[in-house]
């Protein structure tokens, strides 16, 4: 057997080792939702101690809720937009990509240098999959976004990040998005203000990580740190739950669930008007 890749990262950039797991593990349980036999490779392949990502059940059903909640949204864009571009902003070792290529997309994997070097080493990358090591707030990334539709459609994903941001620098990455990338749908994975505040991930804590960040729902992230973006759906993860389980959904409305479940937001940067982000 090969030597394991040895890994050094700390804070929020550790994190993505625990989502890995997550996924890994949910796909060798006895009735996956979803299958990610890249993450399995991968958790084999890196050396972590693992332990305890495994016995954070509250951080591992997390992820789980927002891959199923994520999922369709990224499918269902590539499905009626063909040849479109992806950019995956902080996107770890998210394997997504594997999982969902239509064969015809350009998937823009972005993250700080040190995690990207850790992705080439262990994923590679291809003409349609290549990889941009930068800060999600540096204005200079989109630069090297090509969009190849002829409609230049732009997908955005920005998952498992704004909750270690800023608002500041959340706002300032929206900027960079609207700016560079004008018309781009996103997607964007916020936790509630009351878990920001009050919640803990034992497995998350162990990394040094603390969550700082917390949004309501789209209508108040275009409010407040991304003026100029139009607010398409705001989806709380408690609307995955009751989708495969029905029977949960009067429980779920009556309590408060909703109040503290993560949710993912829809929103699309405007092609005309950038001046709405000076200042921003």
């Amino acid at each position: 057997m090969s030597a394991r890749e040895p890994v050094d990262l700390t804070g929020a950039s550790e994190t993505m080792l625990l989502t890995l797991h997550a996924r890994a593990e949910h796909t060798l349980s006895a009735r996956p939702r979803f299958t990610d036999w890249a993450a399995v490779d991968l958790v084999g392949r890196i050396d972590y101690d693992f332990t305890s990502a495994g016995r954070d059940r509250l951080m591992s059903d997390g992820v789980v809720l927002r891959t199923l909640t994520l999922d369709p949204l990224v499918a269902g864009y590539l499905a009626t937009h063909r040849g479109a571009t992806v950019v995956n902003v902080a996107c770890g070792l998210d394997t997504r990509f594997n999982r969902l290529d239509d064969g015809a997309a350009t998937w823009y994997e972005l993250d700080l240098p040190p995690v990207i070097e850790l992705r080439r080493r262990l994923l590679g990358e291809g003409p349609r999959h290549p990889l941009i090591a930068a800060s999600a707030t540096d204005p200079a990334w989109p630069r090297q976004v090509r969009p190849e539709s002829a409609a230049g459609d732009v997908l955005v994903i920005v998952e498992g990040l704004t909750m270690y941001l800023t608002a500041t620098e959340t706002a300032q990455m929206m900027s960079v998005i609207a700016r560079g990338l004008p018309g781009a749908t996103v997607l964007v994975e916020v936790m509630s203000p009351l878990f920001a505040r009050y919640g803990r991930e034992r497995s998350v804590v162990g990394t040094g990580s603390r969550f700082s960040y917390g949004c309501s729902g789209a209508a108040e992230l275009c409010r407040t740190v991304a003026p100029g973006y139009t607010a398409l759906h705001d989806i709380p993860f408690t609307n995955t739950i009751v989708r495969y389980h029905p029977w949960l959904g009067p429980v779920v409305r009556v309590t408060p669930a909703n109040r503290i479940a993560s949710r993912m937001l829809v929103v699309r940067a405007l092609r005309v008007g950038l001046g709405l982000f000076e200042g921003v």
